[in-house]
């Protein structure tokens, strides 16, 4: 008889057990649907590079004397960069040089013709932008073709300015040229030597040769910035390029310190490239190119830098945090805490970033969701909540 009544004992104890289990309710972490600014980025790794920099060539063979030039040297327009020796000439090596002197100047006309093409290019391209400027005030288009053409004087303008580069390049080697000839020239010292300058004010980025030895003509000696000005470049998925715009504001950071500095996309590039992810996953990507607004002195050409480029910003639109929406029957879903039990409800998503999503449609501001809603919260479960 003892046992029985300890044996009815435990079976109550252990279906009173049961009774509070089910009865008590399934924590969860819950956050309020609310009404907040939004901001929607394409974020990617990127580096700086220097904007169109110069690269300085031997114009002639000669013998290069050591130099004290290093890399993050500043110079100016003008200061001397390297004396060179010129070798001993003789018949051969004089039609030599008259032929690199005649190579030169059908450079030069190459250039000029360039120039005069990238030059016709951008004002058509003003033209065409004023055009669709017009139209666009008078509503006969729309933004994104305004933007489209936009672009493309910005891209004439690039252009233009490479081509200037490169005529003054070609001018450069005709001076060269001319000098190696002649035996001396306004930059030479004293007969049979001849002193290489810097074509622009900037920093020295690399010094190929340093000399104490005998270089040939087109050798390349030193790449320089134009002023050290820098530029962004940074390669997106093209699924993710097609939503970025000239103009787009660029938030950069990862560079190396807190500061977030802030720049502008001026172009895409209109040519995609394969590239393979670290998974080996082939990608087709393309270069967005940007100019910085704030610049620091100690970030310099080559850096890595953390892009964020601003493709949408939505100022106190309705928001969901992105952790509290699940995919069911091809549908957006979150579980809203009502009566302390949970709600199944179907939402309509607009964009969305990292942390937040924008409602369309299936919730109200003050509405309570549920964060990582596990398989244990299903409709009607009771829950206690924890507000995140």
């Amino acid at each position: 008889m003892r046992k029985w009544i300890v044996g009815f004992l435990a079976l109550l104890i252990i279906a009173a057990y049961v009774i509070n289990s089910s009865s008590s309710a399934l924590r969860v972490e819950t956050a309020l649907v609310e009404r907040r600014d939004l901001i929607i980025t394409v974020q990617e790794q990127g580096r700086t590079r220097a904007r169109l920099p110069y690269t300085v060539t031997a114009p002639v063979n000669a013998y290069m004397q050591r130099t004290a030039l290093v890399e993050g040297h500043r110079v100016d327009q003008g200061q001397a960069l390297a004396l060179l020796s010129l070798l001993a000439e003789d018949d051969r090596a004089e039609a030599s040089y008259r032929a690199s002197l005649q190579a030169a100047e059908a450079r030069r006309r190459v250039a000029e013709a360039s120039l005069t093409e990238a030059e016709s290019a951008l004002t058509r391209s003003r033209n065409e932008a004023e055009r669709r400027e017009r139209l666009f005030l008078d509503r006969l288009i729309g933004s994104e073709e305004v933007e489209l053409y936009r672009q493309a004087v910005q891209v004439a303008e690039s252009r233009q300015q490479s081509a200037r580069s490169s005529l003054a390049a070609a001018q450069a080697d005709i001076d060269g040229a001319r000098a190696r000839l002649m035996g001396r020239g306004e930059n030479s010292e004293s007969e049979g030597n001849l002193t290489l300058t810097a074509p622009v004010s900037g920093t020295v980025l690399s010094v190929y040769e340093r000399g104490d030895r005998a270089v040939a003509a087109g050798t390349a000696l030193f790449e320089i910035s134009d002023g050290d000005a820098l530029e962004l470049v940074v390669d997106l998925l093209t699924q993710d390029a097609v939503r970025v715009s000239a103009g787009d504001e660029i938030l950069i950071s990862g560079w190396g310190r807190n500061d977030t500095l802030r720049g502008v996309v001026d172009y895409v590039e209109p040519q995609a490239f394969t590239k393979f992810s670290a998974l080996g996953v082939e990608e087709q990507r393309v270069n967005v190119v940007g100019s910085l607004i704030q610049n620091h002195p100690a970030l310099g050409a080559g850096y890595r830098i953390e892009a964020a480029i601003v493709v949408a910003q939505h100022e106190q639109t309705l928001t969901v945090p992105t952790s509290a929406l699940f995919r069911r029957n091809e549908q957006w879903h979150v579980f809203v805490v009502q009566d302390g039990r949970a709600s199944l409800r179907a939402v309509q998503i607009g964009d969305r970033n990292r942390e937040h999503a924008q409602v369309l449609d299936g919730a109200q501001p003050g509405d309570m969701v549920i964060l990582f809603p596990s398989d244990l919260v299903v409709e009607g479960v009771e829950v206690s909540s924890s507000e995140s």
